[in-house]
């Protein structure tokens, strides 16, 4: 489990309508972030599902669209996205594979994705690289899973800044 820092938003699928325009979903974020003290969040966290670096929230974003994170610069201070394996460098097979749900976005090196929305938003950028099989239904206020498998924090560079390897209670799929 890790404890977020506050102000905190959490952005649920739920929260966002399938076919969410992703300018639309970046201002909100951005507007939120700027109406919090100090203009800014110290964490965001993204939970929707994801793919290697695809995240379905709203019209969906993959690589092609990770300029458009560039408008949260300095309104960040740490994005989290818990589910599944965005940061997982797939197969050559599935790399580039539309999705049948979002056309025109597509799978790719996620750790290309994970390092560049790190440098675009210019901060830190914590993601797993298996599927992720939470056991709890709930966690503590300002609180999120432990991730398992392979974790990994992109700093403000892109670079790696740390990782940790968890148990898995996944096995398909990861």
């Amino acid at each position: 489990m890790y404890t977020l820092e506050q102000p905190t938003l959490i952005v649920n699928t739920r929260d966002i309508q399938p076919n969410a325009p992703r300018q639309h979903i970046i201002e909100w974020v951005a507007a939120v972030a700027r109406k919090a003290p100090e203009g800014r969040l110290r964490d965001l966290v993204l939970n929707c599902s994801t793919l290697p670096a695809f995240l379905q929230l709203g019209e969906g974003f993959d690589g092609s669209h990770l300029p458009l994170f560039m408008a949260w610069r300095g309104l960040i201070d740490k994005i989290w996205l818990p589910d599944y394996r965005i940061a997982r460098i797939p197969e050559p097979a599935m790399q580039g594979q539309s999705l049948p749900d979002h056309p025109g976005c597509k799978t790719g090196d996620g750790n290309l994705f994970c390092s560049g929305l790190a440098r675009n938003v210019h901060c830190h950028v914590v993601v797993p690289t298996e599927s992720q099989c939470d056991l709890f239904d709930s966690y503590p206020a300002g609180a999120i899973s432990g991730f398992e498998g392979l974790v990994l924090s992109y700093g403000p560079d892109g670079y790696v800044t740390w990782s940790r390897r968890k148990p898995s209670a996944c096995v398909a799929g990861s």
